[in-house]
């Protein structure tokens, strides 16, 4: 066995039957069972380490490294080949875990005595779930003989662009970010802490995860946008169908929490959508990883899939036995008293998520349920997910709104009525000057209404608070996650009008043209300059350089590229892409003539799509100020109840 074979399953067996140890010794021995946590880090982080060195130097005697390596792979692109493929991405994964565990333990090493024992069991006990993953079904440190000289590479389509650096650690540190407030839940039901505790403690872990599923989601989308060649960046495919699922649920559990801190109502409500965030992480993961469900983003069909069934029938069942059987002493101390209160708004919302979840979750099934049952795999398109969602989105952004007007509590008809003329005013206002600017379909009408209408609430409420404390950085000191919550949906507002106008209003044409030719789309004028190749030490490379003007003013040159692999039959494309904040003008090279005269060209012109990136900055902001601006009056520890 090689050396870095030997130091990989040194690290993942070291982690197995350390997790074993903790959870065995956790409630007797805390002290010994924090080191543990802490020795899973530093054997998980020398595992990566090992992987990564052994990717940067082309040691094709480790299994995967002859799987996902190649001397020409540039350095970059090796490196991050880490997680391009099964059993890397699973690693990365046991990695991300064993630093979230050793972080939380480190943070409460000294508080919450009667809960943290539990944490860490549960903590352990999802991890000796994916070091067994590793060491078994998906270990990547396995020797290979004879060694090979060389190595595939990674899948051509993730080493095409630089955002597969960012966009699956993101998902997985939002993925796994969901153990630790799981873990709290769990360890509350367990030890019978009824208080708010396990909602105060978890609140910015919760939001971290959430905050890294988000961009993941927004990354994930620019990512198919710009590598793929289609023009789109949404098709609710079932591997991104898994990344938001987790997202639909934990965003109206960041918002019930709120209720429950303030009002003592939704206790039970919220350890049920925490299990249910926690569960559809690993779906998500099983869906990904096990080539059960055909997508361009998913792996080939593996061997874990069965021990991913029983992880979450394990983790089902057992977090079903513990609702029902602490249901009952989680009792709600508040009640509505109203129908005008922000509570009821956020109780209508929440279900508006939950059912979407549930209409996303039966699109991304069906095909898989319609096999065992009737022996044929059914798919289900972007009608169907279209037609469903477009309603449940429209109803949340119209509750974004109103959640603002209302206060807490117990409120009347007039004081709703008076804070809601203003901006029901603007939004009807809105809607004709949107037809006059050309947006003549139904529901980007009512999308662009509806987004002024909340967005109005907003503005007017940040305006007022601003006012009166004389500074606007001054309210995001004194009521952070209130205004840090404002700017996230105003984030939100941005993604939703960027993908209502995006979706229905490109324009698209394709044809052959000759070596000076002219092709208009919109106001744009592309002409064809030349054709020529270039080799890269990984693939090679035939460019169409497209000389453009935009209402006869020079933009400049523009190159999509097709790129051929050796180990790949179909050439991969690169397109060309000129972003501004009105529209994106995408060239696609689609096929080329070999005597280098013609070229087969797709130009769309879509408007908008940029504010999609912006949006979710915008998100990644919101969130920021909720976790590390300073809190006005700091939650305190409760004893249990």
């Amino acid at each position: 066995m090689s050396l870095i074979n030997l130091i990989g399953n040194v690290c993942i067996f070291g982690s197995l039957f350390s997790s074993l140890l903790g959870l065995i010794l956790a409630r007797k021995n805390f002290g010994l069972a924090k080191k543990l946590a802490y020795f899973n880090f530093f054997a998980m982080s020398l595992a990566c380490l090992a992987m990564v060195y052994a990717l940067l130097t082309n040691d094709f005697s480790v299994s995967y490294v002859a799987h996902v390596g190649a001397k020409e792979t540039p350095r970059f692109f090796a490196a991050i080949s880490l997680w391009s493929s099964l059993e890397g991405s699973i690693l990365l994964w046991g990695f991300i875990l064993s630093a979230y565990t050793a972080l939380c333990t480190y943070t409460y090493r000294n508080e919450y005595p009667h809960l943290m024992p539990w944490v860490l069991i549960t903590l352990f006990a999802i991890g000796i779930f994916f070091y067994i993953v590793l060491a078994i079904p998906a270990n990547p440190f396995h020797d290979v003989f004879p060694v090979p000289t060389n190595g595939p590479g990674p899948n051509p389509l993730l080493q095409n662009h630089w955002l597969m650096a960012v966009h699956p650690p993101m998902l997985y540190l939002g993925y796994v970010g969901m153990s630790v407030p799981f873990a709290f839940a769990t360890a509350s039901m367990i030890t019978g802490d009824f208080s708010n505790n396990w909602v105060n403690i978890t609140r910015k872990w919760l939001l971290t995860a959430w905050m890294f599923l988000s961009i993941a989601i927004v990354l994930g989308g620019w990512w198919s946008y710009a590598v793929l060649g289609w023009g789109g960046y949404w098709a609710w495919d079932p591997v991104e169908n898994a990344s938001f699922m987790p997202w639909l649920t934990a965003t109206p559990l960041l918002h019930s929490i709120m209720v429950q801190q303030k009002r003592g109502m939704l206790k039970n409500w919220n350890l049920s959508l925490i299990l249910t965030t926690f569960l559809l992480t690993l779906l998500g993961t099983f869906l990904t990883r096990s080539g059960v469900l055909d997508s361009v983003h998913s792996f080939t069909e593996s061997g874990i899939g069965v021990y991913f069934l029983i992880a979450i029938a394990a983790a089902l069942m057992s977090s079903l036995a513990l609702l029902i059987w602490k249901s009952s002493q989680f009792t709600s101390v508040g009640k509505l008293d109203s129908p005008w209160c922000r509570e009821t708004t956020f109780l209508f919302a929440n279900l508006l998520f939950v059912i979407f979840c549930f209409v996303v979750l039966l699109g991304t099934l069906y095909p898989l349920i319609s096999e065992a049952l009737r022996g044929i795999k059914v798919s289900v398109g972007e009608p169907f997910f279209n037609q469903m969602s477009i309603p449940l989105a429209l109803a949340i952004i119209l509750l974004m709104g109103i959640g603002v007007i209302l206060p807490w509590g117990k409120t009347d008809k007039k004081y709703f009525w008076g804070k809601l003329k203003g901006p029901l005013v603007t939004a009807l206002v809105a809607a004709p000057i949107v037809w006059g600017l050309g947006f003549k379909n139904g529901w980007v009408i009512t999308t662009l209404s509806f987004s002024i209408f909340s967005l109005t609430t907003i503005v007017v409420d940040i305006f007022w608070e601003a006012k009166n404390q004389k500074s606007l950085i001054a309210i995001f000191k004194t009521k952070p996650r209130r205004y840090g919550g404002f700017i996230a949906h105003i984030g939100i507002i941005i993604i939703a009008t960027g993908i209502a106008i995006s979706s229905t209003y490109r324009e698209e044409v394709q044809a052959t043209l000759k070596i000076n030719e002219r092709l208009e789309i919109g106001p744009y004028t592309l002409s064809l300059q030349r054709l020529y190749a270039k080799q890269e030490p990984q693939r090679f490379e035939v460019i169409a350089q497209t000389y453009v003007t935009k209402r006869d003013k020079p933009i400049g040159i523009m190159e999509p590229k097709l790129n051929f692999y050796p180990t790949n039959r179909e050439p991969v494309s690169t397109p060309a892409i000129r972003a501004t904040f009105k529209d994106d003008l995408y060239l696609t090279l689609m096929a080329f003539d070999e005597t280098g005269m013609t070229a087969s060209l797709r130009a769309m012109v879509t408007p908008a799509v940029s504010w999609i990136w912006w949006g979710g900055g915008v998100i990644v902001a919101g969130a920021l100020i909720g976790l590390f601006f300073s809190r006005a009056k700091p939650l305190r520890p409760e004893k249990p109840r």
